[in-house]
């Protein structure tokens, strides 16, 4: 724990309400929280889980696609848990669901955008599985849980915060939001019913604390379209548009300065097809589709008579951006008098491959604009410092926790909350595992810390690369790797010819014969140590990896990952 709460055992309550956030504390991403009801303190009666999103590789996560929130703690009890509760659709929060709905197998419940955003996910992982689309007017009775779907602006329609009430007390579950008074779908923020939780009486308060090193308010979406609207008009070119396919009501915006400049719409990208595919057929994008065309269409157009919304805002590998940039894809090619416009910041992490996406995109002969040279490329979908202040003021928790942002911002979260007159035990700041017990009787403690870990998905492999795996994939791409092989009689168990040595990414071997020859004499001589038959080959294996790595780096200053394999002759 950050700052001190009341650690102390209380008494022996009737009931218990557990937060244990199992993502989204000390992150941005990888949201995912879960609400347990204790009837007695050694009973678990019923179990609430709030979104369920992935996170983002960093950049020492080699190999690596994404993240998913560990939930090693839910496995023994699923016969526990209600029901998950989406709160929006972006990956953050709905991402992790193909690979850990399988396991958990419990109702998903959420908005109508956000439940059927969701469902077409699934449906790419090959699940089958229907989310319940709630009523945004009728409060949701799971188990011993009433939730109350609060509709806040955010840069996705549809996103809602909850209410959630317990028999232990009310929760105000504040996750991505900001106060938008002039919102692209025209609805706002429905501040009346965060007021009247606030006078029904809440417990503790789970706040988005993202910007809140921001002062004042965020800037509404508004602002983006007269930015938008002059890029287009300034662009002789294809006019290409990248934001995160999530992104909905940006989209449109894009879709509305397309059809005002008279040009033509191609989507380009799997994510975008799908997202602006579910949010036409349920009226969230509207557009006249004589405005759309097909990618394999484009050359029966002028450039200056195209707009590609397109996927790679974040510069993923294998993006309809990343393909256009590189000159491979099938349908488009970067010429003078292009335009291309990101309308999104980078990922934490993905900052160094944006910007050697953008400058490819340089070189190929597109003006490239991005918020870091145009302001009002992009607008935050979180509140900044004001929001927030005024989200407090709305509700007036008795308990505050922020949520959904790094430490950092979690800290700064709790001075602004001083300075509103919150005293330091009132500020939950709970480090990744530590789970949140709150009494009937209004006690606050940490009741234990669980031990979490990053689940990573590589390829089809859900938690199959640990530590020892992402560091050797560290060591191949920094100090490369050596392979040894060991010709070995299989009958005799017999050393049959001199050892081969291959080397990926740590010399150049026909510049370096001296310094292979010296290394084969080491392997050589541990080869020996075992005489006559090798039966061990295990403990010679470690001997030659030993052995060789302390010659090489006491040549070359370098540790490169050392193999060592036998081939039976």
């Amino acid at each position: 724990m950050i700052n001190p709460i009341n650690r102390n055992i209380f008494g022996n309550p009737q009931s218990i309400l557990r937060i244990i956030p199992l993502g989204g504390i000390g992150n941005v991403t990888k949201n995912l929280y879960v609400y347990e009801y204790r009837s007695r303190p050694d009973n678990i009666s019923d179990i609430l889980i709030v979104d369920c999103g992935v996170g983002f590789p960093d950049e020492a996560m080699y190999g690596i696609d994404l993240v998913i929130p560990d939930i090693t703690y839910l496995r023994d009890k699923i016969n526990k848990i209600r029901g998950i509760i989406l709160t929006h659709g972006h990956e953050d929060h709905i991402g992790a669901l193909p690979y850990i709905l399988p396991v958990l197998n419990v109702p998903v419940y959420g908005t109508l955008l956000t439940a059927k955003l969701a469902e077409v996910k699934l449906q790419d992982s090959g699940l089958q599985v229907k989310v319940n689309v709630i009523n945004e007017n009728i409060p949701l009775k799971i188990g011993p849980f009433s939730v109350e779907f609060i509709h806040v602006t955010h840069s996705i329609p549809d996103a809602a915060n909850l209410f959630i009430k317990t028999p232990v007390g009310n929760f105000y579950h504040g996750s991505d939001f900001k106060f938008d008074w002039t919102p692209i779908d025209g609805k706002k923020t429905e501040v009346d019913k965060i007021a009247r939780a606030g006078k029904e009486g809440i417990t503790c308060l789970l706040s988005d604390c993202v910007r809140v090193e921001t002062e004042g308010y965020t800037l509404s979406e508004k602002i983006i379209e007269e930015t938008l609207d002059k890029e287009i008009r300034n662009c002789p070119g294809k006019f290409i548009f990248t934001t995160q396919s999530s992104n909905i009501s940006r989209i449109q915006q894009a879709i509305d300065v397309s059809i005002r400049n008279n040009r033509k719409i191609v989507f380009l990208g799997r994510s975008i097809e799908r997202n602006v595919g579910v949010a036409y057929r349920l009226k969230y994008v509207n557009y006249s589709e004589m405005f759309v065309v097909r990618d394999k269409d484009i050359r029966k157009y002028k450039d200056s008579e195209l707009s590609l919304i397109v996927t790679g805002s974040q510069a993923q590998p294998n993006s309809a951006l990343s393909r256009i940039a590189e000159g491979i894809h099938k349908f488009v090619r970067i010429k003078e008098g292009d335009v291309v416009v990101f309308s999104a910041d980078p990922i934490p992490g993905y900052e160094n491959a944006v910007h050697t996406l953008i400058d490819l995109l340089t070189v190929n002969g597109a003006r490239v604009a991005y918020s870091e040279i145009q302001d009002q490329l992009h607008v935050s979908g979180h509140g900044a410092r004001n929001d927030l202040a005024l989200m407090i003021g709305l509700t007036q928790a008795s308990n505050l926790l922020p949520i959904g942002g790094t430490y950092r911002q979690m800290r700064h979260y709790s001075q602004m909350a001083f300075d509103m007159g919150y005293k330091h035990n009132q500020v939950l700041l709970p480090l990744e595992g530590e789970i949140i017990e709150f009494s009937a009787s209004g006690q606050v403690r940490i009741a234990e810390k669980l031990s979490l870990k990053n689940v990573m998905i590589d390829g089809l492999g859900v938690g199959d690369i640990g530590n020892v795996v992402l560091r050797d994939r560290q060591t191949m791409a920094s100090e490369g790797i050596v392979i040894v092989v060991v010709p070995l009689d299989k009958s005799s168990g017999r050393v049959t010819a001199e050892p081969d040595i291959i080397s990926r990414g740590f010399i150049y071997m026909k510049e370096s014969v001296d310094l292979i020859d010296e290394a084969k004499k080491v392997i050589i001589k541990s080869l020996r140590l075992k005489k006559g038959r090798i039966t061990d080959w295990q403990f010679v294996r470690k001997q030659v990896e030993k052995n060789l790595e302390g010659f090489l780096f006491k040549e070359t200053h370098r540790r490169p990952l050392i193999l060592a394999v036998v081939v039976h002759v």
